[in-house]
């Protein structure tokens, strides 16, 4: 039977994708538990960074034109 632990920090809502994260990085596959692991490193490392507004990658890549303001 599983139980549940109060964690500082973590809502109710956000269980979900902790417990997904945790099945990510126990998988069996070894590929899945180091992509996640990546991923986890870039959010990391990008979540203290300051948004800049402006086009977006894709729309800079493929030189789309930015949308006009209103």
């Amino acid at each position: 039977m599983s139980q549940t632990t109060a964690v500082i920090g973590i809502s109710s809502e956000e269980l979900r994708w902790i417990r997904m994260l945790v099945a990510l990085l126990r998988h069996s596959d070894p590929t899945l538990p180091e992509l996640a692991r990546q991923a986890l490193l870039y959010l990391s490392h990008s979540a203290g960074e300051a948004v800049v507004p402006g086009p977006s990658i894709r729309a800079r890549q493929f030189g789309a034109r930015p949308v006009p303001e209103l």
